[in-house]
């Protein structure tokens, strides 16, 4: 939303303006947009890949797709880069958005013999007067020299994928890392695959096929994240513990095999986890779920964590997903 600040000027009851003048949502907003559409292109070219079978990708490597890619790497790099900064102002207009402004006070629209100046007019703050002002703002977050290093290196590959000619150093498992870490540093654990679900979820074209089935289909994004930077850096940016033994979730399951086939991906965990736990957490569907502790009948299979299914008056194993 934008707003417009008043500025009194001096002498009879002129006044000039500032306006349209940013809030803290505005940056904030903006912040998301750019991590989600920085995350987002490299999840394509992962998803499109996926879709051509194994006698393909035997003779197509990950690297030659990559390679391919280049270009997209780089503009994920610029919009990462442009998330980091945007966060900065929103931060700052936490404040004022005023500090923004770079022009000199003796520039600004508020004498009486000034013009009104429209906020996206005006120049504004950028690198390092950019990072000083945001490290002089009262924030929620902790600045210290592991961040400043870390905003330090987002800067120089976002130099290097827009002046640079050679080929990008950066791989983009360290770039799909970089985007996690920004997203959780700022905002917390969780938010990264909130925020890219609530992406989905508002896509006016949502639902068309099937609202459930579409729903369920952000375990992609999941599996996508534990493929370019593994289970163990990837729990960093969970509350639930990751790294525990996985479950079927019934719901998801139920879900995805109805029109797509078969759910092979586990992204349900007991809470907490403990041998005694009688409650399953879904980080996809975000939903929990009552379970049994019982030895599953299937001899090939170790799992004692069963789920009721009422519809059908059976008990199924969320291991091995057999009644």
């Amino acid at each position: 939303m934008l707003t417009y600040y008043r500025i009194a000027g001096v002498g009879n009851n002129t006044r000039t303006l500032i306006t349209n003048l940013p809030t803290a949502e505005d940056f904030e907003e903006v912040t998301f947009q750019c991590l989600t559409q920085a995350f987002n292109l490299l999840f394509r070219v992962y998803q499109d890949y996926q879709e051509y079978d194994e006698t393909v990708k035997e003779e197509v490597n990950w690297t030659e797709i990559w390679n391919h890619n280049d270009g997209t790497i780089r503009t994920s790099i610029i919009l990462l880069h442009q998330a980091v900064e945007t966060y900065m102002k929103f931060s700052i207009s936490k404040v004022s958005p005023l500090l923004l402004i770079e022009k000199n006070r003796a520039d600004w629209p508020t004498l009486p013999s000034k013009a009104d100046k429209d906020f996206d007019s005006l120049y504004t703050i950028s690198g390092e007067a950019l990072l000083s002002t945001f490290c002089a703002v009262e924030t929620e977050i902790q600045i210290n020299s592991e961040l400043i290093n870390f905003i330090e290196k987002i800067r120089q590959n976002r130099n290097k994928a827009i002046h640079g000619v050679s080929k990008i150093s950066l791989t983009p498992n360290e770039l799909l890392d970089d985007i996690l870490k920004v997203f959780t540093y700022f905002f917390g654990k969780d938010v990264w695959f909130h925020q890219l679900s609530n992406f989905n979820f508002k896509n006016p074209l949502f639902g068309y096929y099937d609202w459930d089935y579409e729903d369920a289909l952000t375990y992609e994004f999941l599996d996508f994240a534990e493929f370019m930077i593994g289970r163990k850096k990837l729990n960093k940016h969970h509350s639930v513990d990751v790294i525990g033994r996985r479950y079927f979730c019934a719901i998801c399951k139920d879900t995805i095999d109805a029109e797509y086939g078969d759910l092979e991906s586990k992204w349900a965990f007991l809470t907490p986890n403990k041998p005694s736990s009688k409650i399953i957490h879904c980080i996809n569907c975000n939903a929990d779920f009552n379970v049994i502790r019982k030895d599953c009948e299937n001899e090939k299979c170790k799992g004692n964590v069963l789920y009721q299914n009422n519809d059908i008056g059976e008990q199924i194993c969320l291991t091995c997903y057999k009644y």
